[in-house]
């Protein structure tokens, strides 16, 4: 029985995501759907076309060994095939094969049999754009209870919603890991595969860059933290196994040593010649040398301006 309707789940999902920890996510919005469509057990993973392995794994009330079963015995799964066909559209494992054959398949006696699965209902949704796919499963162990018509249909509609928050609260995590205002993000592995990105990145990525996975794999094998291509200034920073990669349009500034940054630093903040010398152990000739130089790469004339040139 149902205690959610479908404008509940959604209303909730949509105004309380902010406030669960990334790490108990999925978790708690496949309880939430649970609540509005009833099923026993689930599966939510997500993956990269060109590796056609999963990223992330997450169950709810299923061994987390399902997936090396599902792996196993993926040539003899029919259903991958259909999801495949149609993304985005939920399929019945009883709408693929008949139950006759499928209760007497090797698939069912070896990949679903031992964990009590009777019942599957799976999507599959992917990013063309990133090549990030996700594959979510919905099961039941009463062979009795099969899904029905109507709850294909809720599902298929319950998990856009569901989708769209997941990757919000990845971006609002991302926002918080970076650090930086200026520039967008995306999480990517050691070779350059993305595994969690929004449509603004993708967007600055593809205005100026064709290859970029390749790119970012050779800086991140060379240890770079800071990287600039063509017109882009990436910024890596280690997130677990992963990184955070930060991009932005480069700007003038970029043009400016270290120990001109730290003086441009110093004068945003207001400080005076001798303010800035003290605090870089530098005498004030030699900070107004640098100023000089500083005006000159950045084509300027006064503070104002470079004050200006900073915000």
């Amino acid at each position: 029985m149902s205690t959610l309707s479908s404008d509940q789940f959604i209303s909730t999902l949509y105004c309380q995501a902010h406030q669960v920890p990334l790490a108990n996510f999925r978790d708690w919005a496949l309880d939430l759907l649970q609540q509005v469509l009833p099923f026993d057990g689930a599966i939510w993973a997500t993956g990269h076309i060109e590796t056609q392995e999963f990223h992330t794994q997450t169950t709810v009330d299923v061994s987390p060994q399902i997936f090396a079963s599902l792996k196993e015995t993926l040539a003899i799964n029919p259903i991958f095939d259909a999801l495949k066909q149609t993304p985005g559209r939920p399929i019945d494992m009883a709408d693929v094969i008949s139950d006759e054959k499928f209760y007497a398949h090797p698939l069912y006696t070896k990949c679903f049999k031992p964990y009590g699965i009777e019942r599957i209902l799976s999507s599959i949704h992917t990013n063309e754009r990133s090549g990030i796919f996700t594959l979510l499963t919905l099961y039941r162990y009463d062979r009795d209870n099969g899904f029905s018509a109507e709850e294909k249909m809720l599902q298929q509609s319950l998990l856009f919603h569901l989708l769209c928050a997941d990757t919000h609260r990845q971006m609002l995590a991302l926002e918080s890991t970076s650090g930086d205002s200026q520039g967008v993000s995306a999480i990517v592995d050691n070779k350059g595969i993305y595994h969690a990105v929004n449509n603004d990145y993708l967007d600055l990525i593809e205005s100026y860059i064709e290859n970029q996975q390749a790119a970012v794999a050779e800086f991140i094998a060379q240890g770079m933290q800071q990287f600039a291509v063509g017109e882009l200034v990436f910024t890596l920073k280690p997130h677990g196994e992963l990184f955070v990669l930060t991009v932005r349009l480069t700007h003038a500034l970029d043009k400016l040593t270290q120990r001109e940054s730290e003086i441009v630093q110093g004068i945003c903040q207001g400080q005076t010649f001798k303010q800035i010398a003290k605090s870089l152990g530098l005498s004030p000739s030699t900070v107004s040398n640098h100023l000089y130089r500083i005006y000159n790469k950045l084509n300027i004339n006064s503070r104002s301006e470079l004050v200006a040139l900073s915000q």
